[in-house]
């Protein structure tokens, strides 16, 4: 299926808040003007070139929408982990030209099949427990769902094998890549702020 369209992504993975963090959920790295593009057959935007370069290069070869989703998220979990690893939850509206019917997908986390309403209280006292013996450890973690949903939507929608979308991800992943400004600043910004509080990760 050729999808003359715009490509829009907006696969997300979130992660936890901190309670002591800045106004910002991130720290700004840095600020660039960029022109405005158009296009008459199909556009990639992501949050990392690389991740752009690798949709429209399934696009190009002939991919619809759905596959370029694939190999971008894929680019993505390894270029920004920070903001768009396959660890987390996602929403995903596909159109379908053929049918002219919109699909929704819901691939947010769910809680352990053990959680329950006393999950974040000490069990000692029964209050709630502080903010980072809460967080630190699995029962903060929810059940990662963006793999499913790209499981999911592939199976329905996509055209192009699994692997042939994920290979660029594995060839840059073994030549190496230049880490971004923006993920060096989380990375700097994670080691000071949250696994310098414990012995065992500074």
């Amino acid at each position: 299926m050729h999808v003359r369209a715009i490509l829009a992504l907006s696969v997300l993975a979130i992660g936890t808040a901190h309670a002591e963090a800045p106004q910002q959920p991130e720290s700004t790295i840095a600020i660039a003007e960029s022109a405005a593009v158009t296009s008459s057959t199909f556009m990639v935007s992501a949050a990392h070139p690389e991740a752009s370069r690798v949709g429209q290069a399934v696009l190009a070869a002939g991919g619809n929408a759905i596959d370029a989703i694939v190999a971008v998220q894929f680019m993505l979990n390894l270029v920004e982990p920070q903001s768009s690893g396959i660890g987390g939850g996602s929403f995903l509206l596909y159109w379908d030209a053929a049918e002219e019917r919109l699909w929704t997908f819901d691939g947010r986390e769910t809680a352990p099949a053990a959680a329950g309403p006393d999950l974040f209280l000490d069990p000692a006292t029964g209050e709630p427990m502080a903010f980072w013996d809460a967080v630190v450890g699995g029962r903060s973690v929810g059940v990662p769902g963006t793999l499913k949903l790209l499981e999911t939507v592939h199976e329905r929608f996509g055209s192009r094998p699994w692997a042939e979308l994920v290979e660029p991800t594995i060839e840059l992943a073994e030549a190496g890549f230049t880490v971004s400004p923006r993920l060096a600043g989380a990375i700097a910004e994670a080691i000071e702020d949250d696994l310098g509080r414990f012995a065992a990760t500074r």
